[in-house]
């Protein structure tokens, strides 16, 4: 909440609970689905850690599993929002509609986007359109696909995309309209698409630390160095390592580390180059990229399994 309407980035997050947005927006969400309020609460009081996201799958699935729930819509955060959307992607193992959103200005500031988009995001989940294509992300009138949708702008409301490949169709009042798919509805068969990682099994307290080096004009290795010294298992490199980073990527990787390669840019692929101990992430951003590396450390230390959950989930191609 804003303590002045003209106050659209200063305000105070979390400070309205689900019921109350909910409410606020009453009559116009009873024409389009029968909602149901659920606070949730994580252990840093928010959803802002990776046991966090553990947790709300875990929710996120317990409640899909009931006969009488259609879809389930996760308010965020935008600073986390793309993260926690493709965590979800990921993990959730419930054909049904999950959809993400958030808003960019305080509920009550002037010009809010977030009637708009927890409207929109109910009637996405509602219609059902989207069974079978894992997270969605819903935010000024677009749906996107989580794997896809990055936040490109701080500020603006359309401060997100879904970078080269765009969106995945649109929500224009109580029109859901969808003019294409995430590859994994056809390749995997929707609604039978199954995730790899069963979270039941994955013990959130003991998740691999996974971490992120930039790379840029000589940049020093000793960052590479220091994660694997800390106990890190597996370091996404964003961008083309400079000299003294390859240097010390070199020891990691005969150390155990797992690496992967990244694209720091907008858009553009970085393949896997064959090496042992690097996986190449293709177009899949490096915070993305950490989230499925971690998943995939959790479940295996094998490379060449690793590579291949990369190949499979993290790249998914139609045919």
């Amino acid at each position: 909440m804003a303590a002045n309407q003209a106050d659209f980035q200063t305000y105070r997050a979390g400070a309205l609970k689900t019921a109350e947005l909910l409410d606020a927006l009453r009559t116009e969400l009873d024409e389009v689905a029968r909602t149901e309020p659920v606070d949730f609460t994580g252990e840093s009081g928010g959803c802002r850690t990776l046991r966090d996201y553990h947790a709300m799958s875990t929710l996120v699935d317990a409640h899909l599993a009931d006969a009488g729930v259609d879809g389930v819509v996760v308010l965020c955060g935008t600073r986390s929002l793309e993260e926690l959307a493709y965590w979800l992607d990921l993990t959730v193992r419930s054909p049904k509609p999950v959809v993400v959103t958030g808003s960019f200005r305080p509920w009550n500031a002037l010009g809010s986007d977030g009637p708009a988009n927890l409207h929109n995001a109910v009637a996405a989940a509602a219609a059902g359109r989207t069974t079978g294509f894992g997270t969605v992300v819903v935010l000024n009138d677009r749906v996107l696909s989580a794997r896809d949708a990055t936040k490109c702008d701080t500020l603006r409301l359309d401060g997100f995309r879904g970078r080269e490949w765009g969106a995945l169709g649109v929500v224009d009042e109580r029109n859901v309209r969808l003019l294409r798919a995430p590859a994994r509805v056809l390749r995997h068969g929707s609604p039978q698409w199954s995730t790899p990682f069963d979270l039941s099994r994955i013990d959130p307290a003991r998740l691999p630390r996974v971490e992120i080096a930039y790379s840029y004009a000589d940049a020093g290795g000793e960052a590479v160095t220091a994660f694997a010294e800390a106990g890190v298992v597996g370091v996404v490199m964003a961008g083309d390592p400079s000299e003294r980073q390859v240097g010390a990527l070199r020891a990691a990787i005969g150390a155990g580390l797992v690496v992967v390669a990244a694209n720091r840019n907008v858009s553009g692929a970085v393949y896997d180059p064959g090496v042992p101990g690097i996986i190449g992430a293709e177009d899949l951003l490096p915070q993305k990229a950490r989230l499925l590396l971690t998943l995939g450390l959790a479940v295996t230390d094998d490379l060449d399994r690793l590579r291949a959950l990369f190949g499979e989930h993290g790249v998914p191609e139609f045919g």
